[in-house]
């Protein structure tokens, strides 16, 4: 069977369309997958968040009633707020107004080493803090997280 030219241009033509259709779908593939990827990376490192403060919430729930046993508020970990306000992230914290600045001697902000002296195998995340309150046992992280579709950013666990 012989082909003509205008047969050879036809199959020809009908090879570059499959595979730019091809290099479209593996493109379109690509793209789905990494972001994906990425939702669901962020999904774990929000989730990593919100355990590390019920954790937090956990030890300091102790260390309040440690502190009421033994009658020694020396055992409570972390730097009061009060103490901290010239402190960049502590100062942008405030300025959020997410507590209340009359009762900042209430809050402590946890260093990495007050986390490691509480036997919490947990690091503060970058540029942030975490604070509690050891009397109504609340936790808070001072850059904050977004829930799921939720655009309110949250401080503390809801």
């Amino acid at each position: 069977m012989l082909y003509d030219d205008s047969t050879m241009k036809e199959e020809r033509g009908m090879g570059i369309i499959a595979i730019i259709i091809s290099i479209i779908v593996i493109v379109l593939i690509a793209v789905f997958a990494y972001n994906f990827y990425i939702n669901t990376v962020d999904e774990q490192k929000l989730e990593d968040i919100r355990a590390n403060m019920l954790l937090i919430q956990g030890k300091c729930k102790i260390l309040q009633e440690t502190t009421k046993v033994n009658n020694n508020q020396d055992s409570l970990k972390g730097r009061k707020l009060s103490e901290m306000q010239e402190d960049s992230i502590v100062s942008e914290f405030l300025n959020k107004g997410i507590v209340d600045s009359s009762k900042l001697d209430k809050y402590y902000a946890l260093s990495n080493e007050d986390l490691s002296g509480m036997e919490l195998d947990i690091q503060n995340e970058e540029n942030s803090y975490y604070i509690v309150n050891y009397e109504d046992n609340t936790v808070f992280i001072t850059k904050g997280y977004t829930m799921g579709d939720i655009e309110e950013v949250l401080y503390q666990l809801q």
